[in-house]
């Protein structure tokens, strides 16, 4: 008997959804684009959802439409209008061609479909009603122009696919962030998303970048970019960054990256944003990034992946090199700097440095004496920040602590052990570990938090505020506690106590991408942030330190559990043994 078998068309079918459809915001995606390769100028998407889970899911568009008998064939595998021949895959300009998705959504969930064809002189619309991947009806009804796409039960009888699927305000989450993308790349387009009836996204198809930007992100938010624009040979490219100086965040969570009005995601092209950067971006640092990038559709394979949300350029260098040229041009014209003033005399020099640095004022003059206090400010601030993870000394008999040399590039202690070895400590990563260690050893208790005495106000995303629910009994665990107050606007009441600066809107949004970045139980999301929390609080690189609190620092560290490594496994402590040293120098 054959070991071999064709599978049946249902098996098929179930196998061609699991690719398509990985959740809630899958069906989304599919049915929105195909909105947009439909020509709409308005769509309008609704989320429903109780307990459970998503119950419903519908999509309506003003778009080109569909007559009675392609409404049914649009849901038989492979079936499109948007290519005909294998020729037609080189140069793809539309969002949708594979013709699996109506096909695949339909197979795990009950489809009520409603579409009438744009200029059609029958009055009459198509409706097909499909349960399962099996037909229940299809007949003529009354509709408007366009089509309306109605989702129910989604993965009612795929149920292993169901258990899968996360919490509400988790899938919610995916749900904005798609809508988000898909509306950065299509601003001529007017998108609406509804949630439970009440509307909680808008935008109005004006065509302006900023205009969409502000309704993503908020018009405070958009104050903050600078323009990005300019064709580079084949590569035309568009779009919006960060202006050097502003916010930016410890993740790659703001790249919003189109090809030919199609959404990707390209580490390659991510570099090459930052390096348009250069110096002008602080270390281990993130802009946000809104460029659309042009090209010849047939220096584009955009048949590489399930979901398309990978592309393969044929011109990649070339075209990374277009994107790192055009931030760098953007960057360095006037309009982003201001323009240097002219020295002053040093007699006439005399200003004031912040006080939520130095703890008070103090004044610092031109020429040596300001050089001395521009350089206390530092060692004033890492003073605080060493005194917050400070600890009951312990007795030296019990702890022994390697003695400070001296210090490299202000980010580097250099030190000897009992041994006579040289020690070399990396004081961020060593503070880390401090730091996150004590986090750990208060979170989930009554010393968790700190109430501020003036609450820290911080406008949210909406894909923020979507997942927030599920995360507040974890932030609250790290010491956090977050409240609403008025429309995207939330309140910071508790940090946690190790530092009221954590409450800063900056890192609340870098504790937020944290807690949101992949998947994982409370464990691992607590960690996360705490991680996150513990890197914003502590003794960073390029950061002057005096040799006793250099050895302080390395009292703190040794009396860890895991004085090796930080919390991310980076090694916090390098030994250079004598021996090894004697064979460097090649001695024996």
């Amino acid at each position: 008997m054959s070991r071999v078998k064709i599978l049946d068309e249902e098996t098929i079918s179930h196998i061609a959804a699991g690719e398509v459809v990985e959740r809630a915001a899958s069906v989304v995606k599919e049915l929105v684009e195909n909105a947009v390769d439909a020509d709409a100028r308005m769509i309008r998407i609704g989320i429903s959802a109780d307990k459970t889970g998503i119950t419903k899911i519908s999509v309506t568009d003003d778009g080109v439409g569909m007559d009675f008998d392609d409404a049914l064939l649009a849901f038989r595998q492979h079936a499109t209008s948007k290519i005909s021949r294998p020729e037609d895959l080189d140069g793809i300009t539309t969002l949708g061609f594979r013709g699996e998705a109506l096909a695949s959504i339909a197979a795990i969930s009950k489809v009520t479909f409603t579409t009438k064809e744009r200029g059609s002189p029958s009055p009459e619309a198509a409706r097909v009603v499909i349960h399962g991947g099996e037909l229940i009806s299809h007949s003529a009804v009354g509709a408007p122009e366009g089509t309306s796409i109605i989702i129910e039960a989604l993965f009612y009888n795929t149920p292993a696919r169901r258990k899968f699927q996360k919490s509400v305000p988790t899938e919610l989450s995916h749900v904005y962030d798609m809508v988000e993308r898909i509306a950065l790349s299509n601003r001529n387009i007017s998108f609406v998303l509804l949630y439970n009836g009440k509307e909680r996204f808008q935008t109005f198809g004006t065509g302006s970048y900023p205009d969409v930007i502000a309704a993503v992100f908020g018009s405070s938010f958009s104050k903050e970019l600078t323009p990005v624009a300019g064709s580079f040979g084949p590569v035309k490219i568009d779009g919006w960054i960060t202006r050097p100086g502003s916010e930016m965040k410890t993740t790659q969570t703001r790249f919003y990256l189109s090809i030919n009005g199609r959404q990707v995601t390209s580490r390659q092209l991510q570099w090459a944003i930052r390096e348009g950067y250069g110096t002008l971006l602080p270390k281990g640092m993130y802009p946000a990034a809104f460029l659309d990038v042009v090209l010849d559709p047939r220096d584009v394979d955009v048949n590489v992946h399930p979901t398309k949300r990978e592309v393969r350029l044929s011109r990649e260098r070339e075209v990374m090199r277009c994107i790192q040229d055009a931030v760098y041009e953007s960057l360095h014209e006037e309009r982003v700097f201001s323009t240097a003033p002219a020295p002053t005399p040093a007699r006439e020099t005399i200003t004031t440095l912040p006080s939520e640095i130095v703890g008070e004022p103090v004044p610092a003059y031109a020429g040596k004496r300001e050089m001395n206090e521009t350089r206390q400010a530092p060692l004033k601030q890492t003073e605080k920040q060493l005194r917050r993870t400070a600890t009951e000394d312990l007795p030296e008999t019990d702890l022994f602590v390697p003695e400070v040399l001296g210090q490299i590039g202000d980010t580097y202690i250099l030190a000897k052990n009992e041994s006579g070895d040289l020690i070399v400590v990396d004081q961020h990563a060593a503070h880390e570990r401090i730091m996150y260690d004590q986090l750990l050893a208060r979170s989930s208790s009554a010393e968790a938090g700190q109430e501020l005495i003036v609450p820290q106000p911080i406008t949210l995303s909406k894909k923020e505020i979507a997942a927030l629910p599920d995360l507040l009994d974890v932030l609250a665990a790290a010491g956090y506690l977050l409240e609403p107050f008025g429309k995207d606007v939330w309140m910071v009441r508790s940090v946690p106590v190790v530092s009221s600066t954590l409450g800063d809107p900056e890192t609340i949004h870098a504790i937020l991408d944290a807690a949101l970045d992949g998947v994982g139980n409370t464990d691992e999301v607590l960690e996360r942030v705490l991680k996150t929390a513990a890197c914003r609080a502590v003794v960073k690189g390029n950061t002057p330190l005096t040799v006793e609190q250099m050895q302080r620092l390395l009292r703190q560290l040794m009396a860890t559990k895991s004085p090796y490594t930080c919390p991310h496994g980076r090694p916090t402590t390098i030994v250079l043994s004598k021996a090894r040293l004697a064979g460097m120098f090649l001695r024996t």
